[in-house]
């Protein structure tokens, strides 16, 4: 039920039964209007997960082969963020502690409204909004109608309700969950499928007194070590008090090129990533190239020559 957690109804739907402006959302299997257009039919639920955002299918059972294919194809497709129709404008949220809120832009891209709901996680993508109530931020408004070619502001708030460290960048994720209407370009009598697109985006709270991570990539340390059973990796740690977020991490040694699944490495903590099949790392020579997300979301690469033993 991802609309439970919804405070209030916007004004303009029409709900089945007795609920009134201010009652909760009814859940996804039960159909509501707004201003004509049906929300919310849903007789099957499949989530996909992929790495930067998460995919709600909902669709009748007896499209069983239709389903799986397309279920197929969005495993097969890039990050979700990059082909919704509502969009965040932005990478990522920078929250500074001296603020009282911040505003995040959303762009509804597409000919048709959309019903928005955008909630928190601290990085759990089985989060749902119903579960989000103790996270320290919250969004508002927490549900809406945007309109085709529109934008909305919603305002994120921090709340208090959770401490944070001062000594260092906290993260948390920002979901914004687009559901369309079931009756736009409906053919009577035929069978619907319902696709929601659930777009996320990184919250990093900063404290005061951190300034910019302006340096970043060339304070990284890297490492290398190696196991018993001959494998060997790299060690990148990270000294600073925010987040390195990593978009990208090659590593050339001996003349063979690897590119290894990039992370993002907490404050005052290390990763290891380890190269394929039993290479020896105690005598080559090589780079590594680690290319990082920095606040305005733009892409830097750094190299640095790795360290022999």
């Amino acid at each position: 039920m991802l609309l439970k957690r919804a405070r209030l109804i916007p004004r303009g739907i029409t709900l089945p039964g007795k609920q009134r402006l201010g009652q909760s959302l009814p859940p996804f299997n039960t159909p509501f209007r707004i201003n004509n257009c049906r929300y919310g039919l849903a007789l099957k639920r499949q989530t996909i997960f992929n790495r930067q955002g998460v995919v709600e299918m909902k669709m009748d059972t007896r499209h069983s082969a239709l389903y799986y294919l397309i279920v197929f194809l969005l495993l097969a497709l890039p990050a979700t963020a990059s082909w919704a129709s509502v969009t965040i404008l932005g990478s990522r949220i920078i929250y500074p502690s001296t603020a009282s809120s911040v505003d995040v832009q959303l762009k509804n891209n597409d000919a048709i409204p959309y019903i928005v709901q955008t909630w928190f996680d601290d990085g759990d993508m089985n989060t749902s909004p119903e579960n989000s109530s103790a996270m320290p931020f919250i969004a508002t408004p927490p549900v809406f109608r945007i309109q085709p070619k529109a934008g909305q502001v919603v305002r994120v708030i921090y709340n208090n309700t959770k401490k944070l460290p001062q000594d260092r960048e906290s993260v948390f994720w920002f979901n914004v969950l687009q559901v369309p209407p079931t009756n736009i370009g409906s053919d009577g009598g035929q069978n619907k499928m319902l696709v929601m697109l659930r777009s996320r985006i990184k919250l990093f709270y900063r404290p005061d007194g951190l300034g910019k991570p302006d340096n970043l990539a060339k304070k990284l340390q890297i490492k290398t070590v190696n196991k018993g059973s001959g494998k060997s990796g790299i060690v990148i740690v990270n000294p600073q008090p925010w987040f390195a977020s990593l978009s990208n991490l090659n590593v050339k040694v001996n003349g063979a090129s690897y590119n290894l699944d990039a992370d993002m490495i907490a404050p005052f903590s290390s990763q290891t990533w380890w190269l394929p099949g039993k290479r020896s790392l105690k005598s080559f020579s090589g780079t590594v190239t680690v290319t990082l997300v920095n606040d305005l979301g733009a892409r830097i690469s750094e190299s640095y020559d790795v360290p022999h033993h």
